[in-house]
């Protein structure tokens, strides 16, 4: 029984419309508008009609329920942190407020009172060596500075308190517009360096959200072009999609000095000459330039100004190219600025064999030590400007900086106050990472050989576990190689591993989906070096390959667009004992993953995000569960699970989730805590065909020898159960559901009317497709794929609406062979269901790639590999009796 859908969220065509008229959907009905009249509105007529079936909608279709939950629960959060915002915003600006009320109480005020009130907000210059100037800029704490004399105002007739409501109004907008303090809600100092984050322990709404524009990663392609300077590329790790950013950078003498707030542009410099060049991706021609041989640059919080330090002078940089000095001295030499939060600078300066986190106020040019740290190396490998950066994290609300003192994940976490004090140690060893959604600190840390990310509890018995094994398999990880998303929804890390080895992984930590990026040999590690990821941002891509380097760059493991290009088989040898391979369809590799399994083990399934296998051996005594980790090579026993009893099967609810069908009870696994809950009693004699929220679907015996799928709600009882298909013969089919989870196929040839059937997931409007062909899984579009036996050719055809828009998109998927079924004598009467078996016949997530096992009329059996976007064939292979199983993103090198 198979849920043969894309391995991603399955998708509804109403979906964009659901969220785009979220709030109309919200209205509660009038009586009057409830039966039938039209409700008052600017939409035009084709909207109401809309509305109105997105209304009959919604409670019928579990994705359009979830997403619109999902963007309540945003909409909610986002009102919630506006009105804390507000709150905050009042405690933060109190001088502010004072003066507004004063000024409406009294518009005539004399212009040395005035000058008296405004000075206590002004500040001496700092006194001493250091040379500081005024910012020009109202910093976000403070009042901006006024004209030193205004002139007085007659007194104004009394206003009506309405008027003065909004006045009043008016006026605060007004002094949030000219503080920032508006700019600060909406960009928050989601700097590269603190990004905040949400928790995937529990998938988070804001993330899935976020994840929409915090999508791609800035990174420098590892392998120069002819002129030895290596591209900026803007990369999506998931899609695999990519866009050039610049050629200009980086080589040598050139650097990225930093990603915007706002994730829509990019800092960079480069050196023509003896001059430095500081430019960004909005304004290509140089904004500063100097004769120095050290710099760094950060952004300010509202991304309106850029703050350089050459040499020992501080400059202060629109985005139009002006700029001043305002600030100077010695402590800046050689320094690196970290991060900039309200009006402090953060930056990193070297002493002997530490280095220092100073405070400038650039309010009244005080400096200030917060904390400091040994100098470390990763790997032996000196920490470049960017590692020594992202070593101190500022949390999002600006009150506290994390760092570990230490090497590598051996080091010890500490935290202190932005203001340098309440300096201690957390008690933990490992990396900091960046922080969650409810601003607490995710970092990782190694854990009997797996790297664990980890979310920051109040004590160390506190912390959530995020993610198992971030680098599967792998000796170390870089760490100069991490770079967290906002909104905490994905990870990417530089691992290296036994063989010197270089992988880059990406973990989406919402889905728990692991992919690999990027292998490089310990030969191109010892000649190129690594890459350099530099920051998420909110910049396009395009429709391009991944960043993985060409075949010629890169001889070895090179992956496919896709990335599904494992495929797990079975099979037996004379005494019955079964071996589980992974099979690459693309370069015909064959790894053997387990051995002398005993004849009875039964194998349950992939998980979703295809990086483990479900299986289990029953005797007659007892049922063993097992989860196998396809991520590690050679893989490792992730659970495993023994009950009293024999019989049952499970079947995976999402990626981290599986349902054991026991004798005892139905049991759910969560891979996070490997600790099996009751769900419900158990199902004797059934076997659990998929989970469609919130139903669990089920084959049942009928009879002695048929067969029908029933559904129940799970955590129902047997008694609940409901009949979807009528009965079949027995064995004689599998049950497939649709990607969008409304539709049910499976066949029928024992019937007055054989061939292939629908029915809706209710049970109703059951109908024949065509009277031939096998279901073997569903193109991109969820368009339903079939194989048939015609003329002597196995045909894939993917059906359309009606038969004359049927596609055949492979003439023959194995030419000679005689059967697609092992074991099976071959009928007299070809009939599609008796010569195609779905166990020798698997078709890739989204339909691009097909693999067959044929058997041939002398007895000797081949598998087949095809791409079925353009009909070729990738490889054919010989190879014993097999059964396939389904894909995986885990291929043999």
């Amino acid at each position: 029984m198979k849920r043969k859908e894309r391995p991603d969220s399955p998708s509804c065509p109403l979906s964009i419309h659901c969220l785009r008229l979220l709030d109309e959907l919200d209205v509660p009905k009038t009586p009057a508008n409830a039966e039938g009249e039209p409700e008052p509105s600017t939409h035009h007529g084709d909207e109401f009609e809309l509305l109105s079936r997105l209304r009959r909608h919604l409670p019928e279709c579990q994705i359009c329920s979830s997403l619109v939950a999902q963007a309540r629960h945003e909409r909610d959060h986002q009102r919630q942190l506006l009105r804390q915002f507000l709150e905050d915003a009042e405690h933060r600006t109190p001088s502010t407020q004072e003066l507004i009320m004063q000024a409406i109480r009294s518009s005539q005020t004399s212009a040395e009172a005035e000058q008296e009130s405004l000075a206590t907000l002004n500040h001496a210059d700092h006194s001493g060596q250091n040379q500081h100037r005024r910012l020009p800029f109202a910093v976000l704490s403070r009042l901006p500075e006024l004209t030193a004399q205004q002139p007085a105002v007659p007194r104004a007739p009394r206003r009506s308190p309405l008027l003065e409501t909004l006045v009043l109004a008016a006026v605060i907008l007004v002094v949030l517009l000219t503080t920032g303090s508006l700019g600060y809600l909406l960009l928050r100092d989601t700097s590269s360096q603190a990004p905040a984050s949400s928790p995937p322990t529990a998938i988070s709404v804001n993330a899935s959200y976020q994840s929409l524009v915090w999508k791609a990663i800035a990174m420098v392609d590892p392998f120069p072009d002819g002129t030895g300077r290596y591209h900026l590329y803007n990369y999506d790790p998931f899609s695999g999609q990519k866009r050039l950013l610049t050629s200009t950078c980086c080589d040598a003498t050139s650097a990225v000095d930093g990603i915007a707030h706002s994730g829509r542009d990019l800092l960079y410099h480069d050196t023509q000459g003896k001059a430095r060049l500081f430019r960004t991706l909005s304004h290509p021609e140089p904004l500063f330039s100097c004769s120095c041989s050290q710099s760094s640059a950060v952004w300010t919080t509202d991304d309106s100004h850029l703050l350089i330090s050459a040499g020992s002078e501080l400059f202060l940089v629109n985005l139009s190219g002006n700029s001043e000095p305002i600030y100077s001295s010695g402590l800046l030499q050689n320094s690196t600025l970290a991060f900039y939060y309200n009006d402090f600078l953060f930056f990193i300066h070297q002493e002997k064999e530490k280095e220092v986190l100073y405070r400038l106020d650039l309010a009244n040019g005080e400096i200030r030590s917060i904390a400091s740290r040994p100098l470390t190396t990763d790997q032996g490998v000196p920490a470049s400007t960017s590692s020594r950066r992202n070593a101190w994290l500022l949390n999002p609300t600006g009150s506290t900086i994390y760092y570990s003192a230490g090497s590598g994940l051996g080091a010890t976490l500490y935290m202190v106050n932005s203001d340098g004090s309440n300096l201690h140690s957390l008690n933990r060893h490992g990396i900091p990472l960046g922080f969650a959604e409810d601003n607490r600190l995710l970092f990782l840390q190694e854990t009997n050989g797996a790297f664990e990310v980890r979310k920051l509890g109040a004590t160390p018995q506190q912390d959530q576990l995020v993610v198992v094994n971030a680098a599967p398999g792998a000796r170390s990880v870089l760490t100069n190689g991490l770079a967290l998303a906002p909104y905490g929804w994905a990870l990417l890390t530089e691992a290296l591993y036994p063989d010197h080895s270089l992988r880059l992984w990406a973990t989406n930590l919402m889905t728990h989906a692991q992919k690999l990026l990027l292998s490089v040999s310990a030969a191109q590690v010892s000649q190129l070096g690594t890459p350099q990821l530099v920051g998420w941002d909110q910049l396009p891509v395009s429709n391009e390959a991944t960043p993985t380097p060409s075949t010629n760059q890169v001889p070895g493991n090179t992956l496919l667009n896709d990335d599904w290009n494992g495929l797990l088989l079975v099979s037996g040898d004379q005494s019955g004992q079964l071996t589980v391979s992974n099979y690459n369809y693309a370069s015909g590799q064959l790894l053997q993953l387990l051995s002398a399994l005993p004849a009875q083990t039964e194998i349950d399934g992939i998980s979703p995000d295809g990086s483990s296998l479900a299986y289990h051996i029953p005797s007659t005594s007892q049922t063993d569960y097992y989860v196998l980790d396809l991520r590690m090579t050679p893989p490792l026993i992730r659970f495993q699970y023994h009950v009293s009893g024999s019989g049952g099967n499970a079947i995976w609810l999402n990626a981290q989730t599986l349902l054991l069908n026991t004798p005892t009870a139905l049991l759910r696994v969560n891979m996070q805590q490997l600790q099996p809950k009751a769900v419900m009693a158990a199902l004797p004699d059934t076997r659990l065909a998929f989970y469609s929220a919130p139903y669990l679907y089920f084959v049942g015996r009928v009879g002695s020898n048929q067969q029908a799928l029933f559904r129940l709600p799970l955590g129902g009882t047997f008694d609940q159960r409901q009949a979807i298909t009528p009965p079949v013969q027995r064995a004689s089919t599998d049950f497939w559901l649709s990607p969008d989870g409304r539709t049910i196929y499976y066949v029928n040839y024992h019937s007055e009317a054989p061939g292939i059937y629908a029915v809706d997931s209710d049970g109703g409007n059951r109908h024949r497709l065509r009277p031939w062909g096998v279901p073997i899984g569903y193109a991109e579009d969820n368009s339903l794929m079939v194989m048939r036996y015609r003329q002597g050719s196995f045909e894939v055809v993917k059906l359309g609406l009606t038969p004359a828009q049927d596609q055949v998109l492979l003439q023959n998927a194995a030419p000679g062979a005689s059967t697609l079924c092992a074991g099976r004598p071959i009928p007299a009467t070809p009939v599609d269901a008796e010569l195609i078996c779905s166990n020798n016949v698997a078709l890739a997530p989204y339909g691009h790639h097909l693999v067959v096992q044929a058997y041939y009329p002398d007895g000797h059996s081949t598998l087949l590999a095809y791409n079925l976007d353009n009909g070729q064939q990738l490889s054919a292979q010989a190879a014993p009796t097999s059964k396939l199983i389904g894909y995986n993103r885990y291929p043999p090198a």
